[in-house]
């Protein structure tokens, strides 16, 4: 028995405490500007796949002690109508991606035919007065947001990952991709694109998943490590938090693509941090590459997300960030931002170069 209390405890983990503190920070910030109170950040080492920070919000709240010096059960009891508030987001929430699965779709499409690259489709004004396009054999209309008032025109897919149009998307996934290669790469990436995840099922909704709706459903660390794939040159880090004996399997990167694709998407998401949705990580004090996502949901406002990397084109180390505000609508405004200020976190700590 002495010897089981007398062993050692210790946890080692790849998080980096002042980064932890710092995401934190930033996140609860940005939580508190938008009055919302849920939300995640993670921040993962693209070569590595070490989780370097990982903050879901809100926090239980710290137990309150009673008289007798046992704690209140009812200092501990969750918001009404809100059964799990204190969930583990960043790691184990599953959430609609919105529009950065279109970089997943992208993967899938160069995976099949790199020349898909260059095949444009219409985004077109709607006889409702919204924009994007229908598809053949389909009567609804694939809308982009309501926020898009001017028609995207004829668009290859640098340009529409930068304008995040979900008639571009629909199109590539319906007509070329097809379910099999999207379901492929997803499950590379351990995405689940649809619910039972097979072929049959995704087809029913194919071009909506080809935008990050349907039944796609994601993490954020799941997200990062999207991020992550293209940052590392194609190959996606498995992913670990605990770095002691109790976790010595080192799987190899998966490889996904290429590495002058994944060069050239980390190209796109560059151009959608420069000149499209993603303008307000532009800031950062290392240059970022990056995806927005808005998605939708039934009867809730959107959930804003934000997913990249930096230093783009560094030649050192480089950090994957995914930022999810949950309802925060537009992840462009709501998330964009706070992944800017990690990317400033992380060379003011100097775990990357700008």
């Amino acid at each position: 028995m002495r010897r089981v209390l007398d062993r050692p405890r210790d946890v080692r983990m790849s998080i980096d405490a002042r980064l932890e503190v710092r995401v934190a920070e930033i996140l609860r910030k940005q939580l508190e500007a938008l009055k919302k109170d849920k939300g995640a950040a993670v921040v993962i080492d693209p070569a590595t796949g070490d989780l370097l920070a990982a903050v879901s919000l809100p926090l239980p709240p710290d137990p309150e002690v009673n008289a007798s010096g046992t704690v209140d059960a009812a200092s501990l009891t969750p918001p009404p109508g809100d059964t799990n508030p204190y969930l583990d987001r960043a790691r184990f929430g599953l959430y609609p991606p919105g529009s950065t699965f279109k970089v997943v779709t992208a993967m899938a499409a160069m995976r099949k035919d790199f020349s898909l690259i260059h095949k444009t489709y219409e985004c077109v004004r709607l006889p409702d007065g919204r924009v994007g396009n229908f598809l053949k054999g389909s009567k609804r209309p694939i809308r982009d947001d309501v926020m898009d008032t001017a028609p995207h025109g004829t668009l290859d897919m640098e340009h529409g990952i930068v304008v995040s149009c979900n008639a571009y998307f629909a199109q590539l996934g319906f007509y070329d991709v097809g379910a099999q290669a999207l379901l492929d790469t997803a499950n590379v990436l351990g995405i689940a694109a649809a619910s039972p995840n097979t072929v049959a099922q995704l087809n029913k909704s194919l071009a909506q998943s080809s935008y990050g709706q349907g039944q796609v459903v994601v993490s954020p660390f799941q997200m990062a490590r999207v991020a992550a794939t293209v940052a590392n040159g194609g190959a996606m880090p498995l992913g670990r938090w605990i770095t002691d004996e109790t976790n010595t399997r080192t799987a190899p990167p998966q490889p996904v693509l290429p590495a002058d694709a994944a060069g050239t998407l980390g190209n796109f998401m560059r151009e959608v941090v420069l000149n499209g949705t993603g303008r307000r990580a532009a800031s950062a004090s290392a240059p970022v590459a990056g995806k927005t996502g808005t998605a939708e949901l039934a009867s809730d406002p959107s959930h804003a997300w934000f997913i990249g990397f930096a230093p783009y084109n560094g030649t050192g180390r480089k950090i994957a960030v995914a930022v999810l505000v949950e309802n925060g609508v537009y992840g462009g405004t709501a998330a964009a931002p706070v992944a800017s200020e990690i990317v400033d976190a992380a060379v003011k700590l100097g775990l990357i170069q700008p």
